[in-house]
């Protein structure tokens, strides 16, 4: 925005002309009459007590008033406060019985302003004091504190008492106000406490969108002051809207024959919350009729998976699970409060080789708002946040699962991460929040995050003939917060391996050259497109043909036998009920259907069926029972390991002394539970103090 060679306006011509753009600029109401605009504004402030600025559209103050406009440009710092001074005589014209103190609380906000630039451009010279304003992420904010503003004096010499008013530092005064009086030296005035008046101040740090990031570059942040009633308007993870000043201040003091180097603070005239809203990309109204015009069409499903990592081969079945998680599913909340999540989670556990990090790499390019990391490389904090240290005391950081609020965190090796360090994604996973009660700061962050993570078998390769968690190095409470599991296994057979090499080998020939649909550029849009426009309602065809499902497969359940102990395998819970309700929204979504219907919900179905046959199956007993998934072992296993402690408590009334091993192995083969089954409950129970040995091979239970 180019500022015209005009004159700097005096100071009282601007606020006088300020007042009257304020009090006088009209716009056409729906009647097509004249409609007060920012009059009818200061009204409403003046009759609520709780707001305390006016937010002025700059294309209005330029439309009314261009040459005031220009000297705004100019002289930013400045003219603000001019207009803070018109502002409250414009209250006080409209409510004559206001106090001077209540007066000085009301500022003016500037919005839709100056040179949009990047985070990166900040620095530059010809920046520097100008207005600008950019896009960014929250990711640290300080407490807020009170800053003293203005304070009453009292000269020692001649008794007369006057204010000062302060921007950000404190000065003491240097001359008495009194014209009488001939009083020059600092230390005779007496600052007087019961007059001081203070105003909130929070510093933010403002860091570069994610997707905005040149590759292989450290994200850059800046440092933006916010002052009365901006503080608390955004928290860590927002994505916002700056509009501001750009002041310098010295990195240290200034002194002869050291560097005179300067660093940049923004003092901000505005700050607008996108909420976590997908804003980002801006669709042009011609794209959009080109998303709406795919709505109908017969191949839309297809051309979606196909453009979804076409360079990996195969796979379809876990493309399509991917497609869904892009799109999501509907959040809703309950009258009585109670939330229910729309993400998916979707957890990939393969052996090396079989392109689960490209998989990953791929999602994180193409979803609106995605971010990879590295299990190896993630700590609790990085993920979720994090309370640090600063000058000005603690301050609450964002980590991936808040900065990535409303979209995908693609996390590798996801089994590589401390015991302590998944704990942490139980919530977010969940309940879709980050909770922090640490150093006095007690806040709940927005990670309204779909998980896609990536793991390897924690025996190299992953062994079918073992159950899920034997093969994965994952507590259950985090396997049960995935929607889908899928197992990626690398077996040799001649036709796949000769299709899956010769695919890979025309990549790098070049004779393969595998062009999506859909670009990426085009899918990014069109998920966000679906994402802010479609929320399909489940119809009561697909409600009933999920609830048909369901029913099926807790019937599935084989009779409680005395063999079981009572313990039937149960095949599914409310939990996967849920998810295939996200499942089947999701699909509806990706098709921008306005109704989810019975296609969508086999479709979840075939998904969900899948992902149990591969991680629900009991390897023992062939039954599917999702205790092995949400509890770690599986119904028959349970039986047999309650067996064993049974047979160890019935055989100590014959050997008080101890029961040798021997005797407990020849009552467990009669039972058909192998000696490695046996020799494993009991050191297991005797590493959780559950079992001793009062002497070698002989054991005893613990009696409480």
């Amino acid at each position: 925005m180019e500022v015209t060679s005009r004159e700097i306006l005096p100071d009282e011509q601007i606020i006088e002309r300020f007042m009257n753009f304020l009090l006088n600029f009209t716009i056409l109401d729906e009647e097509g009459k004249d409609f007060y605009k920012y009059r009818e504004e200061i009204l409403q402030i003046i009759a609520d007590e709780t707001r305390r600025s006016i937010v002025v559209d700059f294309p209005d103050l330029a439309l009314f008033d261009q040459e005031l406009a220009d000297n705004l440009l100019k002289t930013p710092l400045k003219v603000i406060n001019l207009f803070n001074v018109a502002f409250r005589r414009s209250i006080k014209l409209l409510q004559e019985d206001i106090s001077e103190d209540t007066l000085r609380k009301y500022r003016v906000r500037i919005k839709n302003i100056g040179k949009p630039i990047s985070i990166r451009e900040l620095h530059r010279a010809e920046n520097l004091g100008k207005i600008i304003n950019f896009k960014g992420i929250v990711v640290k904010a300080i407490k807020i504190k009170p800053i003293l503003r203005r304070a009453m004096f009292r000269c020692l010499v001649c008794g007369f008492n006057f204010p000062l008013e302060f921007e950000d530092e404190f000065q003491k005064p240097t001359v008495c106000l009194n014209p009488t009086c001939d009083n020059n030296n600092p230390n005779r005035f007496e600052m007087m406490k019961e007059s001081l008046e203070y105003e909130e101040y929070q510093e933010l740090t403002i860091q570069e969108l994610p997707e905005e990031l040149p590759p292989g570059q450290l994200p850059q942040g800046v440092v933006t002051v916010v002052r009365g009633d901006l503080t608390s308007k955004v928290r860590p993870g927002d994505r916002v809207t700056v509009y501001g000043v750009v002041k310098t201040f010295p990195e240290r003091g200034l002194r002869a024959g050291k560097k005179p180097l300067f660093d940049i603070v923004i003092e901000t005239l505005y700050i607008d919350s996108e909420s976590g809203e997908l804003e980002e990309i801006e669709l042009t109204e011609e794209e959009k009729d080109i998303i709406e015009s795919l709505k109908n069409s017969e191949d839309l499903e297809n051309k979606i998976y196909q453009s979804i990592a076409p360079s990996i081969y195969g796979y379809e079945r876990i493309k399509k699970a991917i497609a869904a998680l892009l799109f999501g599913g509907v959040p809703k909340v309950l009258p009585d409060g109670t939330k229910i999540r729309g993400t998916i989670n979707i957890l990939l556990i393969g052996d090396p080789g079989t392109g689960k990090s490209q998989l990953l790499k791929y999602v994180a390019q193409i979803s609106p708002r995605a971010l990879y990391t590295s299990g190896r490389g993630s700590s609790a904090a990085g993920l979720t946040a994090a309370v640090v240290k600063s000058d000005d005391g603690w301050a609450l950081e964002a980590g991936v699962l808040v900065l990535a609020d409303k979209g995908i965190a693609c996390i590798d090796e996801f089994d590589k991460m401390s015991r302590d360090d998944r704990r942490a994604l139980h919530e977010a996973m969940e309940q879709q929040s980050i909770s922090i009660a640490k150093a006095g700061i007690v806040a709940t962050l927005n990670a309204r995050t779909s998980i896609l993570a990536a793991a390897n078998p924690k025996f190299g390769r992953y062994l079918p003939e073992r159950n899920l968690a034997e093969n994965l190095d994952l507590p259950p409470t985090i396997l049960s917060r995935f929607d889908l599991i899928f197992v990626l296994v690398d077996i040799p057979k001649k036709e796949e391996d000769y299709k899956m090499a010769s695919h890979i080998l025309g990549l790098h020939t070049r004779d393969i050259r595998p062009e999506p649909p859909f670009s990426p550029e085009f899918l990014k849009k069109y998920i966000l497109y679906a994402k802010e426009h479609v929320f399909p309602k489940l119809t009561k065809e697909a409600a009933k043909k999920i609830l048909d499902f369901y029913m099926k497969m807790r019937a599935m359940s084989k009779e409680e036998s005395e063999e079981s102990l009572g313990m039937s395998p149960v095949a599914i819970t409310a939990r996967q009920l849920e998810a295939l309700v996200r499942l089947t929204e999701a699909r509806a979504r990706m098709l921008l259907k306005e109704e989810a219907d019975e296609s969508d919900a086999d479709f979840a179905i075939e998904l969900m069926t899948y992902s149990l046959s591969q991680v629900g199956r009991d390897p023992e007993s062939g039954h599917i029972d999702i205790g092995i998934v949400s509890t770690g072992v599986s119904s028959s296993k349970r039986a047999r390991y309650l067996q064993v402690m049974d047979i160890l408590r019935e055989l100590e009334s014959e050997y008080p002394d101890g029961v040798p091993i021997k005797r407990i192995i020849e009552e467990a083969k009669q039972k058909k539970i192998s000696e490695d089954f046996v020799i494993e409950v009991l050191n297991r129970e005797k590493n959780k103090g559950n079992v001793y040995e009062p002497r070698p091979g002989k054991y005893k239970s613990v009696s409480y």
